[in-house]
């Protein structure tokens, strides 16, 4: 009796609590919205959706499903246009709700239903013939128990039954032929599936939660912008030379990439050279405490352990208490707008969330250069052709590879590195066969001399450069002698034929303007004195 009380009054509660809860679920709204436009920055991406709601008066709840899992809550904004007040803006997991699969997951989902629907065709059509060959068995009996069979007559009923079994036979052995390869296909299938299903599909879907007050109803135009992580650009170059002398063609590439949880279909991308995933705080640096040495390991680690500590935890907060970007504008330049900026694409781009890179245009320049021969014959005795360009820095490069081709042929890969303290860029278009050169021992000037406790050595090298092209050229020569490194070897450059000298460096430098035809002979000497016991490589 006593529990009997206690379900009633747990039902009862219940039935009270039921109005609460159907009162709130009607009170929100699901509102549908499409992904507009993306920034796409170095790390990470910021999405902006769109769309029109009908808010009826009063409070409300609009609620934006199948989100990204990876969104950044402190990222999130919305606005729109109407009369209605924003009373808050919440964010999310939704366990419950299944995540729209890719494309490529749909893609390869249709191709296995329809290997499993003809692997089930096949199943039937071999049962078909299994009862066929299970009625031919059952009916070998010919003829009466009293009256006999004319030999005619058995002959051609065994033929009969031998040409239709192996009718049977063969046909149930394609059957299941066909089926391996089906199973196969759908075993592989499932295996690519299972792969993507577990490295690109997150458990569970983002939901956003505006309440919203309104005088009446109303008809708004809202958006709603938010970061995620899984996503990010890098530049590519095809860098075209038609002939020596003829401006470089470049093309700016980018490889975007984006494994969100949403596909972007038909958006308007901008790719932008900030991080706003990455810390806005700048590091402190704590005083250095030099003590006792052992101590001072121990002090200096705990030091800038420390350190590394505060770092962290000024990256975390920066990370938590990061500025969200405004929806509209250029959004990077509230970051840096020295260092940072930003493409924006104005063909409609489709990046899928599957975590491979897609090539996304951003443009064409035509870049000014001068073109030379450079040749370090000492490691290669070929002749490069090199393009310099200046100037560089209005067209705001980023570091990355490159893909060169030289009179239409495909050259290789290079890589642009725009992190120089120079104003020209340079970059190599590959060997030159019509310059030839070579390099080779001088023996009479390879002479050796002992005194004392020391010896002296002396070597001599030629280089020879001939133009085999017709036009004339440019072109760099460099070589090298040993630079000392203790006061027991002494070097002693000798003749260098007229080229430029870095002592520090050990290097020589000749620049040459070579007529067609012509040849050009180099060379250089140097001594070195050292200790009769060491052992030192001089060539």
């Amino acid at each position: 009796m006593k529990n009997f009380k206690i379900t009633t009054l747990l039902l009862f509660a219940l039935l009270l609590l039921l109005p609460v809860v159907t009162r709130a679920e009607e009170g929100t709204q699901d509102t549908p919205s499409t992904i507009k436009e993306v920034t796409v920055f170095r790390q990470g991406a910021e999405v902006r959706r769109e769309g029109k709601v009908s808010i009826s008066a009063g409070r409300s709840v609009l609620k934006f499903s199948g989100l990204s899992p990876n969104l950044n809550p402190q990222s999130l904004q919305f606005t729109a246009t109407g009369d209605f007040t924003i009373l808050s803006v919440s964010h999310q997991l939704n366990y419950l709700t299944e995540p729209k699969p890719t494309r490529e997951i749909e893609a390869l989902e249709g191709r296995k239903k329809q290997f499993e629907q003809q692997f089930k065709r096949e199943n039937a059509l071999g049962q078909v013939f299994q009862e066929e060959e299970a009625l031919l068995l059952a009916n070998k009996q010919i003829g009466g128990q009293q009256t006999g069979v004319p030999i005619d007559g058995l002959k051609a009923t065994a033929e009969y039954f031998r040409q239709r079994l192996r009718e049977i036979k063969l046909e149930q052995l394609e059957i299941a032929q066909r089926k391996e390869t089906l199973q196969d296909s759908i075993n592989r299938l499932a295996l690519q599936l299972q792969q993507l299903n577990a490295a690109g599909q997150a458990r569970s879907v983002s939901e956003v939660l505006v309440a919203v007050d309104a005088p009446g109803a109303v008809r708004a135009d809202f958006s709603i912008s938010y970061l995620v992580s899984q996503a990010g650009w890098s530049p590519l170059y095809d860098l075209r030379v038609k002939s020596v002398g003829q401006p470089v063609e470049l093309g700016y590439k980018a490889q975007a990439y984006q494994q969100s949880g949403e596909d972007w279909t038909n958006v308007r991308l901008t790719l932008s050279t900030g991080k706003p995933m990455s810390t806005a705080q700048r590091p402190v640096l704590n005083t250095w405490w030099l003590r006792e040495y052992l101590i001072a390991a121990v002090a200096g680690r705990s030091e800038m352990q420390k350190m590394d500590l505060e770092i962290e935890d000024e990256m975390d907060a920066g990370t938590l208490t990061s500025r969200a970007i405004p929806a509209q504008g250029p959004q990077v330049q509230a970051y840096d707008q020295a260092t940072t900026f930003e493409f924006q694409i104005k063909t409609p781009y489709d990046i899928p969330s599957d975590g491979q890179q897609y090539v996304v245009s951003i443009g064409e320049e035509t870049l000014p250069a001068s073109y030379e021969y450079y040749a370090a014959p000492k490691l290669n005795p070929h002749a490069f052709l090199t393009a310099n360009v200046t100037g560089w820095e209005q067209y705001r490069l980023l570091s990355g590879p490159a893909n060169l081709f030289f009179e239409g042929a495909y050259l290789g890969k290079s890589q642009l590195n725009v992190n120089v303290a120079s104003d020209t860029l340079s970059f190599s278009l590959g060997i030159d066969e019509g310059i030839v050169i070579s390099r080779e021992k001088e023996k009479q000037f390879t002479d050796k001399q002992f005194i004392g406790n020391k010896k002296t050595q002396t070597i001599g090298w030629e280089i020879e450069v001939r133009n085999s092209k017709r036009g004339p050229i440019s072109i760099v020569i460099e070589d090298q002698y040993p630079v000392s490194t203790t006061e027991e070897i002494e070097v002693e450059l000798g003749a260098h034929k007229g080229a430029t000298v870095d002592k520090d460096n050990g290097k020589l430098r000749w620049e040459l303007e070579l007529e067609s035809g012509k040849t050009e002979k180099l060379g250089f000497r140097y001594s070195v004195k050292y200790p009769k016991k060491m052992h030192v490589g001089l060539e």
